[in-house]
């Protein structure tokens, strides 16, 4: 092939590449052409008593806030959705082989959507300043989009290891299914430009359809958790922390006067934590949170602390003549017996016989040594003032409580992080 072939192949190739891409008046005549006529109240399909498919996928943002209180979810997301106009048809050989076209939304016609889940006004979701890509088959290609309000119902049982469930339900509003049938694009929301949240995680989303009211519905499922390190940080490590101090106000003196102030002021403290959790939580009684039970349950623990430290108080300043009573004694005796620890130097109660004797009995072997007392012998106890029984309730309500809320804290626990599992 001699050079001034090559040459003039290259010019034609570079004339018709020219001649081929759309102009400007390509694309009015383009648009003259498709609108002449056009009435965008009417369903784009030539036989009437079929329905436009219309397919949607959503693009899921970011999440910007839930709130439990109003049970509101708000979202960004984009949806690109998809049907075909069959009035809006032309040939691209005629029109400088111009495929396709953007002009504003408001000249086609649009299957408006309506959130029938939205948590304000109920309005169309669309934007006057949008565009639509036409293709030259009639394919339309619109992506509305923005801040989207959902109506949730929270669920705060497991809080902070909760997790809450929404769904964003479009609607075309006007349309029966047999005229308008919406269809999501994909089995889950796509992530391509998600941005995560300092609150809370996305678990999963999913999508579906269904009919109501013969009205063709599109739903689009997220499910978050909650991120818990902050309610945790803020919220339940003070509270177990009081918890833990609570029964040290049997381990301060009596003499001290500092006992019922301290019982009193962690009380008052469980008190304004149940006012602050209740703050971030919704006022019903259909999903109460386990947190709210058990700050009460610890309130009523505290106010029982505070209740037998002051009985302690007005006993441990009676008067020394006044003896105990009998049983009361005893009992307390067996309790002493149980709390003692062997370098425990204070004084027990214990009773104890040292002249007890075990003789083994020959007739009968292997079995449990005869102990013969003398019936003349007393046991040995010393008599049992009202401050040494303070003493020994002091000892036996401190173990009881720290292992009472031992075993509770552990509960609770196991118990709010099921809401994540």
């Amino acid at each position: 092939m001699s050079f001034l072939t090559l040459f003039c192949y290259c010019v034609l190739l570079s004339f018709t590449a020219t001649s081929s891409a759309g102009s400007l008046s390509d694309a009015y005549n383009v648009f003259a052409n498709v609108s002449a006529g056009y009435n965008k109240e009417l369903r784009p399909i030539l036989d009437q008593f079929k329905n436009v498919s219309v397919s949607i996928e959503m693009f899921l943002i970011s999440i910007k806030n839930f709130d439990e209180v109003s049970g509101t979810l708000n979202v960004v997301a984009v949806f690109t959705i998809t049907w075909r106009d069959e009035s809006l048809l032309w040939d691209p050989s005629l029109f400088g082989w111009l495929y396709n076209i953007n002009i504003g939304q408001n000249n086609i016609w649009l299957p408006k959507l309506y959130n029938i889940k939205v948590s304000n006004s109920f309005s169309a979701l669309s934007d006057n300043d949008l565009k639509v890509r036409i293709q030259h088959d009639g394919s339309i290609v619109w992506q509305p989009g923005g801040l989207i309000d959902v109506k949730c119902s929270p669920d705060v049982m497991y809080f902070p290891f909760d997790t809450q469930s929404c769904s964003i339900q479009l609607a075309p509003w006007g349309y029966v299914r047999s005229e308008v049938d919406l269809k999501p694009a994909k089995s889950e929301l796509t992530l391509d430009f998600y941005e995560t949240n300092g609150e809370w995680s996305l678990e999963k989303t999913t999508t579906g359809t269904y009919v109501l009211s013969d009205i063709s519905l599109a739903t689009f499922n997220i499910t978050i958790a909650r991120l818990p390190a902050f309610h945790i940080v803020n919220t339940l490590m003070p509270i177990f922390l009081l918890m833990f101090m609570n029964p040290l106000v049997f381990v301060l003196p009596c003499d001290s006067g500092e006992r019922v102030g301290f019982s009193l002021t962690v009380f008052l403290t469980f008190t304004v934590f149940i006012t602050i959790v209740n703050s971030v939580l919704p006022a019903n009684s259909e999903s109460m949170s386990r947190l709210s039970y058990f700050i009460f349950v610890v309130l009523v623990v505290s106010g029982i602390i505070a209740s037998i430290n002051i009985f302690q108080l007005k006993m441990y300043f009676k008067d020394e003549s006044e003896k105990l009573p009998r049983w009361f004694a005893r009992l307390l005796r067996i309790l002493d017996c149980r709390l003692k620890s062997s370098n425990d130097e204070v004084k027990s109660f214990c009773p104890e016989n040292p002249d007890s004797k075990s003789v083994p009995d020959p007739n009968k072997k292997r079995r449990k040594p005869v102990v013969i007392r003398e019936p003349s012998v007393v046991e040995a106890v010393p008599e049992m003032t009202w401050k040494d029984a303070v003493r020994i309730m002091d000892k036996f309500f401190t173990w009881f409580f720290y292992i009472a809320i031992s075993v509770s804290s552990i509960a609770i626990l196991v118990s709010m992080s099921q809401g994540n599992k």
